[in-house]
């Protein structure tokens, strides 16, 4: 089970990747976007689990356990391309240019998101899962309050998100490595351990929910793009 288990952090990003070519194949207007979003959010993988790895998993990979490795990468790359187009794939939007770009401003969103983690996790112990995850929801309020256009697609993103990796958890975690987060997962058996649907940590679908939100309109906030009907 200990080899199987080396395999499903990868195993993640192969479902993944499913969703993610559909989009590609389906939409051809949206590859840009999804290329785009996608190479940031790989780069952002690697990062993430600096903070993750202390104290939320530390899940075995090609590379060795508990070290940043390729499955960081294509599941950041994964996620978030998913994660960015699969309103507009669903629901058949593209988008328009109507609004002010806003790069900057969404730089300091980056940066005050790095500081937060640092003082929150680094400084005051709070465990990076929750850290992350409520400053996504909270960066997310920002980005609705000043384009309210956005408030539907980023609560949908953040459930189509979640639906898109329930079967997938359900597959890995139940049925192929059914111990798995008893192993690597850091709040297995404390107060914050709680899982549904068998064996799917609460946490993982907190994140993927808040996630989808943040980075399912990230994209258009940033280009200044609005999302219109085809």
């Amino acid at each position: 089970m200990m080899n199987m288990d080396r395999y499903t952090y990868l195993f993640i990003s192969l479902f993944l990747f499913i969703p993610w070519f559909i989009i590609i194949f389906k939409r051809p207007d949206l590859r840009r976007k999804v290329i785009k979003t996608s190479l940031i959010g790989g780069v952002a993988g690697l990062i993430a689990n600096f903070w993750y790895f202390r104290d939320y998993w530390r899940p075995p990979s090609l590379f060795g356990n508990t070290v940043i490795s390729i499955e960081d990468f294509l599941f950041g790359f994964l996620i978030t391309g998913i994660s960015a187009s699969i309103y507009d794939t669903v629901f058949n939007k593209k988008y328009v240019k109507k609004h002010k770009k806003r790069k900057k401003f969404f730089g300091n969103l980056f940066l005050i998101g790095v500081i937060i983690l640092f003082i929150f996790n680094n400084w005051l112990g709070i465990n990076s899962i929750f850290v992350s995850s409520f400053a996504f929801l909270g960066f997310s309020i920002i980005i609705v309050s000043i384009r309210k256009d956005l408030i539907i697609p980023s609560i949908v993103s953040g459930l189509l998100v979640t639906l898109i990796i329930i079967p997938i958890y359900i597959i890995l975690f139940n049925y192929i490595s059914p111990t798995y987060w008893d192993k690597y997962w850091l709040l297995a058996n404390t107060s914050f351990g709680i899982e549904v649907l068998g064996n799917i940590p609460v946490t993982e679908l907190i994140w993927y929910f808040t996630w989808g939100c943040f980075a399912g309109i990230s994209y258009d906030f940033v280009s200044g793009s609005e999302k219109v009907k085809i």
